[in-house]
């Protein structure tokens, strides 16, 4: 409940206000302060000279490219040595040479079928010979060549298998081949050299003689070498093992064979790893710091008529981009402190120093609405030119801009607040739309004479065309200003300056009509009475001022004097005229509640206060007030004329009544003997405010001069004059205008202005002739001889007064 008091108050409320506002327009003129370089595209012309306001880092791409390169290039190519290939060819030569023994020794003699000596010869059996045997074996082996030729992995050609099987695959054979193959395959056997990416194939410019990791799979043992070529390929391993098998091997079939089996045994196992190889060159690359070219402050970044280039380019994206996330928040905290303590600064010395300047909380907040809605407006604008680009010759980034209709909110303010309040509207919008489009004097003059013609047309507004022809003079004056900021130009082609001024002149009707069209929405939305609103109050057959006739016809002549008074002086003191004529026909509205307790609407009737007392004649007078408020809230008269029906006594006292309570309390306590409770004073005034504007101010001074001057008996000039003086001076020395703006001069204007129109309504008349009755002569009246007597009525009674009576019995009235 406490916060909820507090937000009620209205210095709370402002502030939340001011903030609020202050943080959506930071927010749209943001993007135009922290970003300060202008966007160029390659190709275009710079417009103007830029210096780096400030020293940044240029990052120096082709050089950090060859960097990375040599960095890359220096990593070691890595290999993988697969040490279980050896032990795999040489159990493939183990198992082939195995069975292929195995199958021969099918072939010898069964040691069970020779039979005994004595056996033996008795049946003549005879043992077979060497020959015998290898020529069996040989048979046995040819036969399983292909089991051989499976279990060895390859086709074996028939010598080549005809010289290992008259060897019978002997083990020794079989020794020496696994040796020469763990000679050459545990010095590593390099697979295509020519295709593993050395100098070629990576696009890292890997030439001959780079360095080289072996990594040993699965140990993962790594050997760094200076150069690929400490290893060998296959083809030079195959020669290197054939030429040892040629010494060794004195048989040449046998050697053949084993040059055969052995450079098909022989295979690579070091592998140019390609994915380790790329991984470790990009952690290389990546380690490597950029090169970066040091730009001082105040260094030229573009020159004027400069074609931008990608050097250029990149100049103005590193200056842009240079801005830390830090930096951009101060900035944006910078440019909010700036627009609060602006806005802040200008109500203040607005409504200390500026007469007249009164806004409530209500206006601050359309104002307020008024001036996001038209930042947005630019700010939307600013990006679709910033989208569209610059797609003619004839259209710069302005065109779009030149279109929108800114003067909009100026000339809302104009007929809602007056001048002095739009004037400084226009300013501030004008101020803030030349940030937001980026610094640019030339759209914040545009934008500023726009609003000042658009604030002027429309004062005052009393005709719905008014608007329109507003927006037709703004758009004339767009033209002028389009056209004499494109004359400062060296080169103003013109088709360019025909589409700019015809869009300035669209820009400016369009604001018009959108002044026309919102006005009624915003006045009913807001409750603002416009002069147009008041035009239409101002009628005599609206039904408030019907009822007052009806019920209280003597106030209602009171109230159209006063309103003729007001309008009169309140030309001549600068007031608004309109306003205050029309609150003058209203401000008494509430003695339609009780009209005959008010002395100008009774009628040769009793006066009904001489059976009250005092205090409640007072209470009755004072409630008029009340009453006349609730009415004017009821018909929504608007808050100008409410303020006016509520200030219209200020704090003024009831003097008759006032002075009636002390004589009753003197007669009283001088009869009964007795000290009774003083008079209070302030029970006899009303409750105020005093009048706080010229219009008010004029009400409450006609509505006592107009009143007073019915009680004269012989209104001359002389006396009125004498009269409408001494009572403005009263009122002046009371101090009920103390609050109002109205100086001396404006009271010696209003007292001139008050004398020449009673002495016009109370002007002396002279005595028309009465008319002779039938049989009577006119007696000091001259009389028209050639009127003819009338005849005398049959239905009169010959009683006048009686008759008359009842005859305005029969009428209703009393």
């Amino acid at each position: 409940m406490l916060l909820v008091e507090r937000l009620e108050k209205p210095e709370i409320q402002k502030a939340l206000l001011l903030v609020g506002t202050s943080l959506i327009v930071a927010l749209l003129l943001a993007p135009s302060l922290t970003v300060s370089t202008p966007s160029y595209s390659i190709g275009d012309v710079a417009k103007a000279n830029l210096k780096a306001k400030r020293g940044f880092l240029l990052l120096d791409e082709e050089a950090t490219r060859r960097k990375r390169l040599e960095a890359a290039a220096s990593v070691p190519l890595v290999f993988d040595f697969h040490e279980k290939a050896l032990p795999a060819v040489q159990s493939r030569l183990t198992r082939a040479f195995e069975t292929m023994r195995s199958l021969q020794r099918k072939g010898d003699p069964d040691p069970q079928g020779i039979p005994a000596p004595d056996r033996a010869v008795e049946t003549g059996w005879t043992p077979p010979t060497r020959a015998d045997i290898d020529r069996r074996r040989y048979e046995v082996a040819m036969e399983n060549r292909k089991t051989f030729e499976a279990m060895i992995g390859f086709r074996v050609p028939e010598s080549v298998f005809r010289s290992l099987a008259s060897e019978g695959f002997s083990v020794e054979i079989e020794e020496k081949l696994s040796t020469w193959l763990q000679k050459f395959m545990s010095q590593g056997i390099v697979a295509n050299p020519t295709l593993v990416g050395i100098g070629e194939g990576n696009g890292s410019g890997d030439k001959p003689g780079r360095a080289v990791a072996v990594r040993h799979i699965p140990s993962l043992k790594e050997e760094i070498h200076s150069t690929v070529g400490v290893y060998r390929d296959l083809d030079s391993a195959t020669a290197a093992l054939s030429e040892a098998i040629s010494e060794e091997v004195m048989d040449p079939e046998l050697a053949e064979a084993l040059i055969f089996l052995g450079s098909r045994l022989l295979e690579p196992n070091i592998f140019h790893n390609r994915v380790e190889t790329e991984h470790r060159e990009a952690r290389a690359a990546d380690a490597v710091k950029p090169v970066y070219v040091a730009i001082k402050k105040n260094e030229m970044l573009i020159r004027e008529g400069q074609r931008i280039g990608v050097d250029e380019l990149r100049k103005l994206q590193a200056y842009a981009e240079g801005r830390h996330e830090y930096h951009c928040f101060l900035a944006f905290i910078t440019i909010f402190l700036f627009i609060a303590l602006y806005l802040s600064l200008l109500i203040h010395v607005a409504h200390r120093h500026i007469p007249g300047f009164q806004l409530n909380i209500r206006d601050y907040l359309f104002l307020g609405a008024v001036l996001v809605l038209i930042l947005a407006m630019g700010r939307y604008t600013a990006w679709i030119s910033e989208a569209i680009g610059t797609t003619s010759s004839y259209i710069d980034h302005r065109t779009l801009v030149f279109a929108t209709p800114l003067t909009t909110g100026a000339m809302l303010a104009s007929i809602f607040f007056g001048v002095t309040p739009a004037f400084l509207f226009s300013l501030t919008l004008s101020l803030f739309l030349g940030i937001l489009f980026g610094s640019d004097f030339d759209l914040f003059m545009f934008s500023l004479m726009g609003c000042f013609v658009g604030v002027h047309g429309v004062t005052p507004c009393r005709n719905r065309m008014i608007p329109i022809k507003t927006g037709l003079l703004v758009g004339c004056t767009n033209v002028i200003v389009v056209v004499l900021s494109m004359l400062f130009r060296e080169q103003w082609p013109a088709p360019a300056l025909f589409a700019n001024a015809s869009v300035a002149f669209c820009g400016g009707v369009m604001a018009g009509i959108l002044v026309t069209g919102l006005a009624p929405l915003a006045e009913m939305g807001f409750g603002y009475t416009t002069d147009i609103k008041l035009l239409e109050l101002a009628s005599m057959d609206q039904p408030l001022l019907q009822e007052l006739l009806l019920q209280a016809p003597g106030t209602y002549h009171h109230s159209i004097i006063v309103g003729n008074m007001v309008e009169a002086a309140a030309k001549s003191i600068g007031a608004n005229s309109l306003l205050a004529k029309v609150a003058a026909y209203y401000h008494d509205i509430g003695k339609i509640r009780k009209p005959l307790y008010f002395i100008e609407n009774q009628f040769d009737c009793e006066n009904r206060h001489e059976k009250l007392a005092p205090s409640m004649s007072s209470l009755i007078l004072i409630s008029h007030v009340k009453e006349g408020v609730d009415l004017a809230k009821k018909h929504k008269l608007g808050q100008p004329i409410i303020d006016i029906i509520r200030q219209h006594h200020g704090r003024s006292l009831i003097s008759y009544f006032y002075q009636k309570a002390l004589d009753a309390r003197e007669k009283a306590q001088s009869s009964k003997g007795a000290d009774l409770p003083p008079i209070n004073i302030e029970d006899y005034r009303y409750p105020g405010p005093k009048p706080q504007t010229k219009e008010a101010g004029l009400v409450m001074l006609a509505d006592i001069v107009e009143a007073a001057c019915r009680s004269l008996n012989e209104p001359t000039p002389a006396r009125i004059q004498g009269l409408v003086n001494k009572l403005i001076n009263n009122v002046f020395i009371d101090g009920q205008l103390d609050e109002c703006e109205l100086t001396l001069k404006d009271l010696h204007q209003i007292a001139k202005h008050f004398n020449q129109i009673l002495a016009t309504v109370h002007h002396k008349r002279i005595e028309y002739p009465s008319v002779p009755q039938p049989g009577t002569k006119a007696r000091g009246h001259a009389s028209d001889p050639n009127q003819r007597e009338p005849k005398c009525d049959r239905d009169r009674s010959s009683t006048s007064g009686e008759g008359s009576r009842n005859d305005l019995k029969r009428l209703g009235l009393h």
